[in-house]
C-alpha cells in the first residue's frame, strides 16, 4: 500500500544495488513504471524483457511499486463474463507461463493513519485542496480508486495463485506483531530482505526517513497557498514542485515537523474504523490468525483544535516568503504598482 515507507524502501534498494547483486538479485529501478502501466494496459512486452534481461545476467528482479496495490486488484475484461478476473490474474498467469514464480511482499496500514498520511502528501503536492473528512470519505466508497485501502479488497485476489509465496506485513508505528511474524524483523526494509532470504547482518547502506510530512502548519500553509492560487497561478508541474520543496524548507526552519498533522477527531476516527471492521477482522483471521485489532489499536485522538492567532501569522508570514521567492517577477511588479497608486494618493 501507499504510505508504507515505500519511498524509502525504494531509495535504499537503489543505493544498494550492488549489493544486492552479490546476493543474486538486481533492483529494476528505471523499468518500475513502464511495467506499472503495462500491467495496467494488459501488454506483457515490458515484462518479457525483463525476463530476457533477468536470463541474460543470470540474476531475479525486484520490482516495486505501492500503486500495484490498486491496480493488480482491478477486474479487467474477461471473455467469461460469469468469471470476475483481475489484472493480477492475468500478470501471474502470464508470468507462470514464462517459467517466473512470483513472491509478493506486501505492506498493509489501518485505514485512518493511512487515510492521515496520505492527505497530507496530496495536499503538500498541491494534488488536493479539500477538506479531510471530503478526502477521506472516498476511501468509502466500493469502488477501486488510488485512495482505496481495504486489504481484502486489494489483496484477497491473490489467494487464486498458491503457487506464489506471499509475505503481508502490518505498517505502523503502534503495530503489536501477531505470533506468526514474531521472529520477523521490525524494520520494513529489513523485513523484504529476510523475505529474500538475504542474511539479515548483510551491511546495506542506510538511508534517511523520505516523504516526511511538514508538521500541522506545513499542511496549513500548503492548503492555504492551494486555496488562494485557484483563480491565480496554477500550481503544477514545476512550480508546484519548487512550492512543496519551499514548503519543506519553511516547516524545517520553523520546526513544524514537531506537531504533525492530524485530521481525524474521535467520531471520524471511529467511523472509519466502523466501516472497515468486518473486512478487516476476515483479512486480519486469514492472513495472521488473528483479530484486526490485536495488532492495529485505536489511537486516543483529541479533537482537532485551531489555530493561535500566533500560528496564523506565522503561516502567513511563511507564505509570503514563498510567493516572493516562486513568483519574483509579480512581487516587483506588485511593489511598483503600490509606489505608483501611493504618489498618485499623494
Amino acid at each position: 500500500m501507499h504510505k508504507t515507507a515505500s519511498t524509502t524502501i525504494q531509495k535504499r534498494l537503489k543505493i544498494n544495488n550492488q549489493l544486492l547483486k552479490k546476493h543474486g538479485y538486481f533492483y529494476a529501478k528505471r523499468e518500475r513504471k513502464a511495467l506499472l502501466q503495462a500491467a495496467y494496459d494488459q501488454n506483457f512486452k515490458p515484462w518479457k524483457e525483463l525476463i530476457q534481461r533477468a536470463h541474460k545476467s543470470g540474476l531475479i528482479p525486484i520490482v516495486s511499486h505501492e500503486s500495484f496495490s490498486h491496480i493488480l486488484c482491478r477486474t479487467k475484461n474477461s471473455k467469461n463474463s460469469n468469471k470476475i478476473s483481475h489484472i493480477g490474474h492475468w500478470l501471474f498467469n502470464k508470468l507462470e507461463k514464462n517459467g517466473i514464480k512470483v513472491t509478493v511482499i506486501g505492506f498493509i496500514r489501518d485505514q485512518p493513519s493511512y487515510l492521515n498520511s496520505r492527505y497530507t502528501q496530496h495536499v503538500k503536492r498541491f494534488a488536493t485542496s479539500e477538506s479531510f473528512p471530503d478526502y477521506a470519505a472516498k476511501a468509502l466508497k466500493s469502488n477501486i480508486q488510488k485512495t482505496s485501502c481495504d486489504p481484502e479488497q486489494l489483496f484477497d485476489w491473490l489467494n487464486d495463485h498458491p503457487s506464489s509465496q506471499i509475505f503481508l506485513y502490518p505498517y505502523g508505528r503502534s503495530i503489536t506483531p501477531p505470533q506468526s511474524l514474531h521472529d520477523a524483523p521490525n524494520d520494513p526494509f529489513m523485513q523484504l530482505i529476510h523475505c529474500l532470504k538475504i542474511p539479515i547482518s548483510t551491511e546495506f547502506k542506510p538511508i534517511q526517513d523520505l516523504n516526511i510530512q511538514p508538521g500541522n502548519l506545513g499542511i496549513h500553509a500548503a492548503l492555504t497557498l492551494s486555496r488562494e492560487s485557484r483563480d491565480k497561478e496554477t500550481l503544477k508541474g514545476k512550480t508546484a514542485k519548487r512550492a512543496r520543496a519551499l514548503i519543506c524548507k519553511e516547516a524545517e526552519q520553523r520546526n513544524w515537523a514537531k506537531r504533525p498533522y492530524i485530521g481525524l477527531n474521535p467520531e471520524l476516527n471511529r467511523r472509519i474504523r466502523d466501516h472497515f471492521a468486518a473486512a478487516n477482522n476476515r483479512f486480519a483471521q486469514r492472513v495472521w490468525g488473528c483479530q484486526w485489532d490485536q495488532i492495529f489499536t485505536a489511537e486516543h485522538l483529541e479533537e482537532p483544535r485551531n489555530l493561535t492567532i500566533a500560528e496564523r501569522d506565522e503561516v502567513h508570514q511563511a507564505i509570503k516568503r514563498i510567493r516572493r521567492r516562486l513568483f519574483p517577477t509579480r512581487t516587483i511588479r506588485d511593489a511598483i504598482r503600490n509606489v505608483l497608486d501611493a504618489s498618485q494618493t499623494n
